[in-house]
């Protein structure tokens, strides 16, 4: 039911605590994946976990919205949670955007209206910016025109099409994210 799709280029340490918060997930009340895009010819990444697919892509992509494109296309669920290599899911991540679909369904976009905000590896508070654990449908995604860039990709995909947004409630934070 949920894709988990990761970007990465040249950030092996950082991948491998994205995969861990992932791999942390404990929820079993549906199926998920994490979906891992490489753009460098300079390393291929190798891991062997039925809920891991790494797709080592030789080519480097235009853009990180060309990346997300062939990305998502890559996943094998309806809905796309975005993580970013560098960021993690929190604990129950996997479990609070399920039980969100199944309660609220009908929606293009699902999103905390916070994050915790880390900065170098220490707790800030609870923070909010255009990624806060954004997760697309892929019908949404599937219809959308993905712009050809590298910086606020993330707003045009969350809110420059008109999707319809679910924002979860404000104690439900699935990512944790890391500055510096």
């Amino acid at each position: 039911m949920i894709s988990v799709l990761t970007l990465t280029y040249h950030r092996k340490s950082l991948l491998e605590e994205a995969m861990q918060s992932f791999l942390c997930q404990s929820y079993k009340g549906c199926d998920y994946e994490m979906v891992i895009i490489n753009d460098s010819n300079l390393v291929e990444y190798v891991y062997t976990n039925p809920m891991i697919k790494i797709v080592n892509h030789k080519e480097r992509f235009s853009s990180i919205a060309a990346k997300i494109e062939f990305g998502y296309k890559q996943c094998k669920y309806d809905y796309i949670y975005r993580l970013d290599d560098d960021d993690l899911l929190s604990p129950n991540a996997i479990k609070i955007i399920h039980e969100d679909i199944i309660k609220n369904p009908g929606y293009d976009i699902y999103r905390s209206k916070h994050h915790y905000f880390f900065s170098q590896n220490k707790f800030i508070k609870l923070s909010d910016n255009i990624n806060n654990g954004n997760m697309y449908c892929k019908k949404y995604l599937d219809r959308i025109t993905f712009p050809d860039k590298t910086s606020d990709e993330d707003v045009e995909l969350t809110f420059g099409h008109s999707g319809k947004i679910f924002h979860h409630s404000p104690e439900n934070v699935t990512m944790i994210y890391r500055w510096g």
